[in-house]
């Protein structure tokens, strides 16, 4: 059974942009059919997108499966498994215990990404490491997950973090499964075969441009109450170019996409470089 382990729906919300999704629950199911076996639809904080997703399993002929990202205290946890929503900003130790409660795993999501927003080191309490994250274009990131799970004898994941219908199958793995319980079975023993390929570029672009056009009032109205002279007038005029697009300005968005690219990599690189200069020189 080929299974994507991450992905979210238009339930899944931010506060800076509010659609971090930008597919119905239907599309995302709809498009994973075509290319996998089984989806886990792990929205942030909620199970809104699997109750609403759970519907189309039988049309498109896949099994749609139970998951959720919780945004715990220190970092991101994919729940997999889970029947009822595991409430956001409690400790990773709570926040497991609360997906063992309901007979789920623990997976550590991303847990070295640029962002900082995964567990680093804490992801040894969790259940399984996701060591490839497709969006995870620096590399380095999860290279470190995955050294990080070899270090610790942690079972390894995979998965797409897909925000999008064409992000869907990027990262996945393969399993003998035929359920929820032998799916889970299979990753604790650390029996699932990784598939892994790098998001292209222009599929995270576009789906970054969706996001902003489906989120435009919300993101202009956070700007009004949290930024000040010059940043807000600049942010709001930044903002407009996204409803030329697709058109004209589509260089443009490209050229942006490469400069942030090459950002993060310089800045993971340099933090790599700074910690194992700690480490060699504590005392400096």
């Amino acid at each position: 059974m080929k299974i994507e382990l991450h992905s979210h729906t238009h339930y899944s919300h931010q506060k800076k942009v509010l659609y971090d999704g930008v597919n119905s629950p239907e599309e995302m199911v709809k498009a994973a059919a075509k290319k996998l076996d089984a989806i886990v639809i792990s929205d942030h904080d909620t199970l809104q997108g699997y109750e609403e997703a759970k519907k189309y399993g039988k049309k498109y002929g896949i099994d749609v499966m139970c998951g959720e990202e919780i945004t715990s205290r220190n970092g991101h946890i994919l729940a997999i498994g889970v029947n009822e929503a595991v409430p956001p900003k409690l400790s990773v130790d709570d926040t497991v215990d609360r997906i063992h409660e309901q007979g789920g795993i623990a997976i550590a999501a991303h847990p070295f990404d640029v962002k900082r927003v995964g567990l680093r080191d804490k992801s040894k309490k969790c259940d399984a490491v996701e060591i490839f994250n497709a969006q995870n274009l620096d590399r380095i990131s999860n290279m470190k997950a995955g050294k990080f799970a070899k270090k610790y004898k942690l079972p390894r994941t995979a998965g797409s973090d897909a925000h999008s219908t064409k992000m869907i199958g990027h990262g996945f793995i393969e399993v003998k499964a035929d359920d929820m319980g032998s799916l889970i079975r299979s990753i604790k023993k650390d029996h699932a075969v990784l598939h892994t390929r790098y998001m292209p570029l222009n599929i995270i672009m576009d789906m970054a441009i969706k996001r902003l056009q489906l989120s435009y009032d919300h993101v202009v109205n956070y700007s009004d109450k949290n930024y000040s002279m010059p940043k807000r007038f600049v942010a709001k005029k930044m903002l407009t170019l996204v409803n030329r697009y697709p058109g004209r300005i589509n260089p443009l968005f490209r050229a942006m996409t490469y400069v942030s690219l090459g950002g993060v990599i310089t800045y993971s690189a340099y933090r790599e470089i700074a910690n194992i200069l700690d480490r060699i020189f504590p005392d400096l």
